[in-house]
């Protein structure tokens, strides 16, 4: 499709005399396809904030997207909490391109509005979960985390926090959009820096994330007997933390040393995603060179997510979300059980489109209520909020796509909390004879074997409205009985809210043997997500299931 140059928004750009050079001379150079994902396109709020390829142009994610919606964001602060400014915003960043220009530029514009903000000492990059931490700890007003989590090298994104150090939830990114909408001129805006209102997140509030980790544990007064781990950062925010603590704990640590500095390009880990097989290439060599090694922990670049593998009986086993979540939930339970630790009225949140086998795990055998939420931590953490008023107490949130608090200090994903529940696990069940394996087994054996697989239907961001809209009105349109040989036994529809929940472009298909898929477009990239989870007595019955209907599936949608 050949772009026009005659694009008025486009010649704004090109022949603005405040145009950074660098965007101008990519502009220069841009193809017809390029500038039509630029151009014709408009950065939005998804899932988890503001995300886009790094680029020129409205459509590509650059300083003038930070201005666009640090101005705005600064607005709605001004009309909520216009008396309380000097409580400030605490800003972090993750390893990213241009991500510490970019925090930088972000604490700036909002001391021009009045508002105090915190950076990091020294600027330096910090993870996700720790910036909401900090929100939280400070009183501050809110937070801003300069973080693409984990997208490809490409990408940049803007993450903000209320003052709970909770994700912002869609009615007030709604306002910060239509102001954003109201911004004709972005290109010519300035802003006048008041450098009295910058301040550096005090040292103490580090050591209080540090010591909430430290207390996750149930046994962190007895010896780790020299348990071996291996651990990778991606590259990215969680080498400061993740590998001293555990250490600390008294594990041996193997760093995946290519992963162990800063880099923007991933050049050594290629897809920083932990869902994905990129991520795993050298982590998994070391996994052979150190065959005395347990388990092997990936964090994504902003440690918010973990990806994790078991050595069991000699080979190597990557386990997803949806059995890392279940591990996590019987190990926690089952100690806080063990110590006499268990809050009454104890509430676990999950997602949708997350396995049922959690939920079950914490109702049937530890009675504890399962508030399930649209995907996103920004729903689990509105939902945390009302626990006063609910008389419930927290003791464990998570969705599939490898995010989890335990401790909710944090109100966003942390892979940091994870991490540390998760090797304390399985260094516990070692000193029994067994693996985190075996002790998913003994859960699939009490509540059935639930598989599970995630299909990602890619697309190119200005492919939205010709190939992911029609997937979905087609599944709203066209009615099936059955798929792969299952009956089809009810459909629920999220497009006008269910269960509590504002309304979502969600659907979820259930089959009277408790099987089940959903389909939703992703909030934070261009792709269609397909979820399946197939229960059935053994694992390769319900691997044919989930082969099966996702067969008749492809046929129905004509992919």
């Amino acid at each position: 499709m050949n772009f026009n140059k005659n694009n008025e928004v486009y010649q704004e750009w090109l022949n603005s005399n405040h145009l950074d050079e660098n965007l101008k001379e990519e502009l220069l150079k841009a193809s017809d396809e390029e500038l039509n994902a630029a151009f014709n396109i408009q950065l939005e709020f998804g899932t988890a904030g503001i995300r886009g390829i790094l680029g020129a142009g409205p459509g590509r994610f650059n300083l003038y997207t930070i201005k666009k919606v640090t101005m705005s964001y600064a607005k709605l602060l001004l009309s909520k909490y216009g008396d309380v400014l000097n409580r400030g915003v605490v800003i972090g960043h993750d390893n990213r391109k241009f991500s510490k220009e970019f925090s930088q530029l972000t604490a700036e514009i909002l001391t021009s509005f009045g508002i105090k903000a915190y950076l990091f000492e020294n600027n330096i990059m910090k993870p996700t979960p720790v910036v909401s931490f900090a929100t939280k700890q400070l009183n501050a007003i809110g937070g801003i985390v300069i973080t693409a989590s984990h997208n490809p090298a490409i990408y940049n994104g803007y993450k903000i926090y209320d003052e709970f150090g909770c994700q912002l939830i869609d009615e007030d990114t709604q306002i910060i959009a239509e102001y954003m909408e109201e911004i004709s001129d972005i290109l010519n805006w300035n802003y006048k820096f008041d450098e009295t209102l910058l301040e550096v997140v005090p040292q103490n509030v580090l050591e209080k994330y540090k010591e909430m980790i430290e207390n996750l544990q149930f046994y962190k007064k007895k010896p780790r007997n020299k348990f071996k781990m291996i651990y990778s950062a991606v590259n990215g925010t969680g080498t400061e933390f993740t590998p001293p603590l555990l250490r600390s704990f008294g594990y041996e640590v193997i760093e995946v040393a290519e992963h162990a500095f800063e880099d923007s390009t991933f050049k050594n880990v290629g897809n920083p995603n932990p869902e994905f097989e990129p991520a795993w290439k050298i982590p998994l060599e070391y996994g052979e060179k150190h065959k005395d090694a347990s388990i092997i922990i990936i964090q994504d670049p902003d440690a918010d997510r973990i990806g994790c593998a078991v050595n069991h009986n000699g080979k190597w086993i990557r386990i997803d979300g949806n059995q890392t979540g279940p591990l996590l939930i019987e190990w926690k339970l089952s100690q806080m059980k063990e110590h006499n630790l268990t809050p009454e009225n104890p509430a676990m949140y999950s997602s949708f489109v997350t396995s049922d086998l959690g939920d079950r795990i914490a109702n049937e055998t530890y009675n504890v209520k399962v508030i399930k939420t649209l995907t996103g931590f920004k729903w689990m953490g509105s939902e945390i909020l009302k626990e006063p008023e609910r008389n419930l107490n927290f003791v464990f949130a998570y969705e599939e796509s490898y995010g989890y608090v335990l401790d909710s200090s944090t109100r966003d994903k942390d892979g940091i909390q994870a991490t540390t529940m998760l090797v304390e696990a399985a260094w516990y069940y070692k000193q029994k004879g067994k693996t985190l394996i075996d002790v998913l087994n003994d859960l699939y054996a009490k509540y059935g074997y639930y598989y599970t697989y995630t299909e990602n239907l890619n697309f190119k961001p200005e492919e939205i409205k010709s190939k992911v809209e029609p997937i979905m009105k087609k599944l709203r349109e066209e009615e099936f009985s059955s798929m792969g040989g299952l009956k089809l036994s009810y459909v629920e529809d999220y497009i006008d809210g269910l269960f509590n929940m504002p309304g979502q472009n969600l659907m979820k298909f259930y089959f009277e043997d408790g099987s089940w898929f959903a389909v939703r477009p992703s909030g934070t990239e261009p792709k269609v997500k397909i979820y399946f989870i197939c229960v059935s007595n053994n694992e390769e019955s319900a691997i044919s299931k989930c082969e099966l209907i996702f067969k008749d599936l492809k046929k129905f949608l004509e992919i």
